[in-house]
């Protein structure tokens, strides 16, 4: 009887993670797009050519 009891209650402390696991890894992620600051470039890139084969 102990033994079914410890059982179960894995199983609930199993769903109990797992499922929290799916709520909070969404947003980590959304989270971490936030985050992202876009940088507005001041300078123009210049852009050499490269002479060679290898271009």
């Amino acid at each position: 009887m102990n033994k079914i009891n410890s059982i179960a209650m894995n199983v609930y402390v199993f769903w109990i993670l797992f499922l929290g696991l799916w709520a909070i890894v969404p947003l980590m992620i959304i989270k971490g797009r936030k985050d992202e600051i876009k940088k507005v470039k001041t300078v123009p890139e210049i852009k050499t050519n490269k002479k060679g084969w290898f271009k």
